[in-house]
Order: structure tokens, then C-alpha cells, then sequence
């Protein structure tokens, strides 16, 4: 049997935002935990809100997700 591989994952929940898409949101939010954040591994977006401007057209896009990283030193395996 092959060996498999464990590990500790941490979540963490980020809310990301941007002024032209809800996805550029979620880019926004991973890109910036990914400057403090090593190992990201996945992001599931829980929600999203935009604020809408006097015009009536949206003019802040807003995500409430979960990022998945890794915890470093838990990577190992199973015999």
C-alpha cells in the first residue's frame, strides 16, 4: 500500500472586495493573505454583499470566504 501523506490544515475567514467583480474579490482576498500566509491550498467563498452607489449601480464588490493553508511541520507520512 502506498504511503499517504498527513497534514494539519488551518482556516482562516477573510472578506475580500473590489470596485469591478465579485471573482476579482476573491483574487484580492487570497493574493493578499498570500503575503503572510504560506501553503494556501483552497478558498470557498461562504458569501458576498456589494454596496451600491447614488447611482443604483454596484460599486464595491464584497466576499466572505474561508482560505485553507497548511500547517508547516505537519506534513509527514503514514506507514
Amino acid at each position: 500500500m502506498a504511503d499517504q501523506v498527513q497534514s494539519v490544515v488551518k482556516i482562516i475567514e477573510l472578506v475580500g472586495s473590489s470596485p469591478n467583480s465579485f471573482s476579482e474579490a476573491v483574487k484580492n482576498a487570497v493574493k493578499t493573505a498570500s503575503h503572510s500566509v504560506r501553503n494556501i491550498q483552497g478558498v470557498e467563498v461562504i458569501g458576498s454583499t456589494a454596496d451600491v452607489g447614488a447611482d443604483g449601480e454596484l460599486s464595491l464588490y464584497k466576499v466572505h470566504c474561508k482560505v485553507a493553508f497548511v500547517i508547516e511541520g505537519s506534513e509527514g507520512s503514514l506507514s
